[in-house]
């Protein structure tokens, strides 16, 4: 394992092509391991280039300041609070509380394990993304998924602190780490990386819990809307 700690190292390492996400091992359609494959987030090269250019133009369509709106007006916890409030800015279906379920267990399950149900939750969630292309439909989910634990727990962090999201980022970011894989031997500053070892990157320390480079949170905007609105707690606004 090779830990990076300097900004200046991080910043190099996200914007290394042979430092990728540890790719997902797919599954049958419509399974979690099949989502975990087919979403931007583990991809790399290409493929990760088409669908974070898709992934782009999803959020691109959202409006924040009406995202910010149904946070603030969204009923439950901080999970459900985010899931629902994006899915309606996103254009989708209206989430019941067995969709925001099933995200949820998709959401525990989205970085490993074998949880059973998490099929079911995949299967059930795709008809709701409102599109037939399957690769679509899973990174319309990943969005949502995303969203979920990352969200909740820079609200969480700000409500318990000072209230202020800027200043949670800043002191209690919700996103520490981050790990990489080098696809071949690679160099980071110094730092000399062996094919097949992986990174460990100390993004929260460094000021990097968005990231950087061409994998840099696309839909950082939007979770500090989410944050804010949810912060906020007051009746939602017609969009």
């Amino acid at each position: 394992m090779v830990t990076l700690t300097s900004r200046a190292d991080i910043e190099a390492a996200l914007a290394d092509p042979l430092l990728v996400p540890l790719p997902a091992e797919s599954g049958a359609v419509g399974s979690m391991a099949w989502l975990r494959a087919t979403v931007a987030r583990f991809a790399h090269g290409d493929v990760h280039a088409r669908r974070r250019a898709y992934v782009e133009a999803e959020l691109a369509r959202v409006d924040v300041e009406g995202l910010r709106r149904l946070a603030a007006g969204s009923l439950g916890d901080d999970r459900t609070r985010v899931l629902r409030a994006l899915a309606q800015a996103m254009g989708l279906p209206e989430l019941d509380d067995v969709a925001v379920a099933a995200l949820c267990v998709v959401a525990d399950n989205y970085f490993g394990g074998d949880d059973p149900a998490a099929d079911d939750a995949v299967q059930l969630l795709l008809p709701l993304m409102l599109t037939s292309d399957a690769e679509q439909a899973a990174n319309r989910v990943g969005i949502l998924v995303q969203a979920c634990d990352a969200t909740a727990a820079l609200i969480a962090s700000a409500r318990g602190g000072s209230g202020d999201v800027h200043a949670t980022i800043r002191s209690t970011p919700p996103v520490q780490v981050m790990r990489r894989v080098a696809l071949a031997a690679t160099k980071v500053g110094t730092v000399e990386i062996p094919e097949g070892a992986s990174v460990l990157l100390e993004v929260g320390p460094a000021g990097l819990t968005f990231g950087s480079g061409p994998r840099a949170c696309p839909g950082r905007e939007l979770a500090l809307a989410l944050a804010e609105g949810a912060l906020a707690e007051s009746p939602a606004s017609p969009l």
